[in-house]
């Protein structure tokens, strides 16, 4: 549907407004399915689902302009929501229409007032039509979770999307076509970071996630195991730690 969701996105204005109720919109007449493969999604689903974020946008401040601590927790808490209950594969999640059905049909009024209009009246579109997913507000988030995921922790397996700062685990996110392609080694970076204590922290993550990315040019980190991984990890680590405090 990427004519309706041109027509849709020109219609956020009225969203944020209040002028139009998202609430009474679930599907649009536009929207397709899959030709073969998986079941379609239930309405009291995607109800249940919307029902969900909104309650921890209203918990984090909404319909008021969030700050810092609320866009964070935000994200934090609906990362949660979205791996865990939407069921999606990563072939499924890696589809753009599916996300711009979320932003623009199911939860419009939410993702506005997470990525609000900037002081022309304009929205960015990446936030909300899935051009790039890792930018779109709820796209990110999904698979922040998905590649974070800790199978080994049964009591929280969403714990590393709390283990490190918003602006650290972007730093990590925004490389996923790279580093964060390694599910694996992303997992051991932030394990790593969470542990250290030293106090430049940030700058050495930084660092680390260069020479980390340097080595995906020719190294199939892949084949590592957990043990191998965080002798990498540390080791790189140290280099990057040496090389800033000399």
């Amino acid at each position: 549907m990427p004519a309706e969701t041109e027509t849709l996105f020109a219609r956020l204005s009225d969203v944020a407004a209040g002028a139009a109720d998202p609430s009474a919109a679930i599907t649009t007449a536009r929207a397709v399915y899959a030709a073969s493969g998986g079941m379609r999604v239930h309405r009291d689903q995607l109800i249940g689902l919307r029902e969900e974020v909104r309650r921890a946008a209203v918990d984090h401040g909404y319909p008021a302009r969030p700050g810092v601590e609320a866009r964070n927790g935000f994200d934090r808490r609906v990362a949660r929501i979205l791996h865990a209950s939407m069921g999606l594969t990563a072939g499924e999640a890696s589809q753009r229409q599916v996300w711009a059905y979320l932003a623009l049909v199911l939860l419009p009024d939410v993702c506005a007032w997470r990525f609000p209009a900037n002081d022309a009246g304009k929205f960015v579109a990446d936030r909300f039509k899935g051009t790039d997913l890792t930018r779109h507000t709820l796209a990110r988030l999904w698979w922040r979770a998905q590649v974070l995921r800790d199978e080994t922790r049964v009591d929280d397996p969403y714990w590393m999307l709390e283990a490190l700062g918003e602006a650290d685990l972007d730093q990590v996110m925004a490389r996923r076509r790279s580093v964060a392609a390694t599910p694996s080694l992303v997992r051991m970076v932030v394990r790593v970071t969470a542990e250290s204590t030293d106090a430049t922290g940030r700058d050495v993550l930084r660092d680390l996630l260069k020479r980390l990315l340097r080595l995906t040019a020719f190294l199939d980190l892949d084949w590592l195991d957990e043990a191998e991984l965080r002798s990498l990890v540390l080791r790189e680590r140290a280099v990057s730690m040496a090389n800033l405090t000399s």
